[in-house]
């Protein structure tokens, strides 16, 4: 990660929030990847979230600390990862605060939710969006990377929808509530409600070359990489704690991850140095 530019002082206090969510993430990450007994859930949910504790011990702390790295010698680039490693380990500890049962690690999920969203606001109210979009390089194929991250969105939202519409119109328990204890997915509440919106609207800001547009692309663009990485090391860990639990998504998931990471690093190479 390149894009060389002295370091921003104005984000002194997302270093240490991002600092300290790193270390509250690594203790219960490894904890629940190492001691899958620490869940109290059914054995398909224990194991996606000890899947999703893996994902976080092998991706996504390592990516946040290299990008915190990288960004204070001054990497824009980098920056946009970062977000995007927080955004991740937002959304799922949103899901392990609020779907996994209660358990010893539940001050650490909350402390993790709160320390990734103070972190993320802090991020975006410091960033300048409008050099972000000047150090963009002018050829850059904004509808490709638009119509990509809404191809990905538009993945997911037909997907979910397919779950949920028909279970709609049934009297008995959702197909796609069992094995479980929820009452919903919360992987439906946050893609339909937050994570899918925000794509689209970056989706679209982009395409009118705006500088949210850049900003937001090149975080979901990050973010995506590391959670497609998570879904299928989950999901084949729900598979390997309960075997009538399908594992279909996991090649699916596991093939869109380099296509993904193939994606980002071509967006940030369109990202030029600050001049001089």
């Amino acid at each position: 990660m390149s894009t060389s530019h002295p370091a921003p002082s104005n984000l002194s206090l997302a270093y240490r929030l991002s600092g300290l969510l790193a270390v509250v993430t690594f203790v219960h990450a490894a904890v629940g990847a190492f001691w899958p007994g620490v869940f109290r859930d059914p054995p398909m949910t224990a194991g996606n979230a000890q899947g999703t504790a893996v994902a976080m011990l092998l991706a996504a702390l390592p990516v946040l600390v290299g990008s915190m790295i990288f960004a204070a010698r001054g990497s824009l680039r980098a920056q946009l990862v970062w977000l995007g490693a927080l955004s991740y380990i937002l959304y799922n500890a949103a899901i392990y605060a609020f779907a996994v049962a209660f358990n010893p690690l539940f001050l650490l999920y909350v402390a993790s939710l709160s320390l990734s969203f103070w972190a993320i606001l802090v991020l975006l109210t410091r960033l300048d969006v409008n050099e972000l979009r000047a150090r963009f390089a002018e050829n850059l194929p904004v509808r490709a990377f638009a119509v990509y991250v809404l191809a990905a969105s538009g993945m997911f939202f037909v997907l979910w929808m397919g779950q949920i519409v028909p279970a709609l119109f049934q009297s008995r328990r959702p197909a796609f509530l069992a094995g479980t204890d929820l009452l919903t997915s919360p992987v439906h509440v946050l893609d339909l409600g937050f994570a899918l919106p925000i794509s689209a609207l970056g989706a679209a800001w982009l395409w009118q070359r705006k500088g949210w547009g850049f900003l937001l692309t090149g975080l979901m663009l990050s973010m995506l990489v590391i959670e497609t990485a998570s879904i299928a090391l989950d999901q084949w860990f729900g598979y390997l704690h309960d075997p009538t639990a399908s594992p279909a998504a996991v090649p699916v998931f596991a093939a869109l991850t380099p296509i993904g990471l193939v994606a980002v690093i071509a967006y940030l190479r369109y990202l030029r140095p600050a001049a001089g």
